[in-house]
């Protein structure tokens, strides 16, 4: 999938990459306006990327704890900061919004294979189906 919503959650991946990157708390405005410029933001859900860059940084310890568990003994500060970032940013899409689990995973593994490190993807994609599986044991009752 192309489009749009690859290319809002790869700005997105930019943004907070940026962000958690600078020493001295970018401002929005100034990440947005760097993402502007660099042309990430040409073909976007503009509503959809300005509430979660609103919404993710606020959330990261949640976001950490949600995947900490699939991690096979790792912390999230020890994974690259491609990887995290976009762990991060999946586990909010798969904990806080109504796109389909199988979407977010795909397009996460995706966009892992471009940014993230060699095979780096493999790792990704394990993370985040054992989050999905649970979300889906839990919504079913069964957890």
């Amino acid at each position: 999938m192309t489009g749009r919503n690859r290319n809002t959650r790869v700005a997105l991946l930019q943004a907070l990459m940026s962000m958690s990157l600078s020493s001295d708390d970018v401002e929005l405005d100034a990440t947005k306006a760097w993402l502007s410029d660099a042309g990430y933001l040409r073909v976007i859900d503009k509503k959809r990327f300005n509430r979660w860059l609103a919404d993710i940084p606020g959330r990261l310890q949640e976001l950490d704890a949600s995947i900490e568990p699939h991690l096979q003994d790792r912390l999230p500060e020890e994974l690259g900061q491609a990887e995290r970032t976009i762990l991060r940013i999946a586990a909010y899409e798969l904990t806080h919004t109504d796109v389909p689990h199988p979407v977010t995973i795909n397009e996460w593994i995706e966009i892992a294979k471009e940014f993230g490190a060699m095979n780096s993807y493999r790792f990704i994609n394990g993370v985040l189906d054992k989050l999905a599986t649970g979300l889906r044991q839990t919504a079913d009752g069964h957890e």
